[in-house]
């Protein structure tokens, strides 16, 4: 697949600047359980989730949503029917193990979101708009291009190595560690020198302001989320839950 234009897909396009508040928002309800467990956060919690199911589902992403909200459904359903009947230091671990699926797969689909349907272009583009120092542009543009790419590279070594014969199963599993997570390694260390490199070729170290193509602008979408985003923390501060 080409990443480069994967924001292009699905029947929503945002602004990065509201995909990153949005990423942020879901991170402090869902991950770092802003509001404890009180009735408001619960209910914020479970909204968050859920949009953030739609918005990967509407951005081009529509298997890896469900997939994620299998996983969700799945390590719920785990909590409520199997974890009631289970102790010891089973029931502790099988407790520790959903508990830390539902509370950073929320996170987690939401950073894949804003990952897999922004374009480094874009995200530099915003963050100049939005006077973000290049300290901090340039590592997040060469981060936005960095997963990617060793998401592809890993592919490429998996069919390599299946096309060996090195699998988990068989008389080569003890080969799987030298043919698939050294050359992983080795490969993402080269790989973050070369787009570091490349960016600053591009002239994101330079002075004067970047040019840029890219399409980003706030539309009603954009306003929508940003105002949602607002409400979760306006309901918590009613409440005096900050």
């Amino acid at each position: 697949m080409n990443f480069a234009t994967a924001s292009y897909r699905g029947i929503l396009r945002l602004d990065p600047r509201t995909k990153i508040l949005f990423t942020l928002t879901v991170g402090a309800f869902c991950l770092t359980m802003l509001g404890g467990s009180g009735a408001a956060a619960t209910v914020i919690r479970s909204v968050l989730t859920a949009v953030s199911f739609v918005l990967l589902a509407v951005s081009g992403r529509p298997k890896s949503a469900v997939v994620f909200l299998l996983w969700f459904a799945l390590a719920w359903a785990a909590a409520e029917w199997v974890l009631p009947h289970v102790g010891g230091f089973l029931g502790w671990f099988i407790y520790a193990t959903l508990g830390m699926t539902t509370q950073t797969l929320p996170s987690a689909v939401a950073s894949y979101w804003l990952l897999f349907t922004t374009t480094a272009g874009e995200l530099i583009a915003a963050l100049q708009r939005a006077r973000v120092p290049q300290s901090v542009t340039i590592p997040l543009a060469v981060m936005f291009r960095f997963f990617p790419t060793v998401v592809s590279e890993v592919r490429q070594i998996n069919d390599a190595m299946r096309m060996r014969g090195v699998h988990l199963g068989g008389g080569k599993a003890s080969e799987m560690f030298e043919y698939r997570v050294v050359p992983m390694v080795t490969n993402s260390v080269k790989i973050a020198d070369e787009l570091s490199q490349a960016a600053l070729t591009r002239g994101l170290g330079a002075a004067p302001t970047r040019t840029s193509i890219a399409r980003i602008g706030f539309g009603w979408a954009d306003w929508l989320l940003i105002a949602g985003c607002a409400a979760c923390f306006a309901a918590l501060a009613a409440q005096g839950l900050f």
